[in-house]
């Protein structure tokens, strides 16, 4: 992950909306510790995507690399929450680096890069980001 824009990013102009930090958080019970983890961000923008505590593995491992029907590779982590994505098209099977699971393209919500995507599957959600995409950032909070 970088902790600043990568080479060649188109940055935004306007100063993203405030965040929805608080939904990044997972509730704990009373008497329970938790750690938030670090806050993952756009590394475009800074909109805050996502965090390290919502970090899964599917399939065996939280990073997977693929390559797409383009030749495009993509190297990836997996996610249980995001707040900062948006899905868009239509959830399709083709070429699913996952069976058993549909896919949408997430992109940030805030300047519309592409961060990932939404993979979706009867019994299971999660989030597939490229990991090079992302930016850890301090936590205001």
């Amino acid at each position: 992950m970088h902790a600043v824009s990568p080479p060649g990013a188109r940055h935004c102009l306007q100063k993203p909306s405030s965040p929805p930090e608080a939904a990044l958080r997972p509730e704990t019970r009373p008497g329970e510790e938790h750690t938030p983890g670090r806050l993952l961000a756009c590394a475009f923008c800074l909109r805050p995507v996502t965090t390290s505590a919502a970090r899964i593995e599917v399939g065996g491992a939280h990073q997977h690399t693929f390559v797409n029907p383009h030749g495009f590779r993509y190297h990836i982590g997996c996610f249980a929450t995001v707040v900062g994505c948006v899905p868009v098209g239509e959830p399709s099977a083709f070429w699913t680096w996952f069976p058993g699971h549909t896919w949408q393209i997430e992109l940030c919500g805030n300047c519309r890069e592409h961060l990932g995507w939404r993979f979706h599957a009867a019994d299971s959600e999660f989030h597939g980001l490229v990991l090079d995409r992302l930016a850890e950032v301090e936590d205001a909070g």
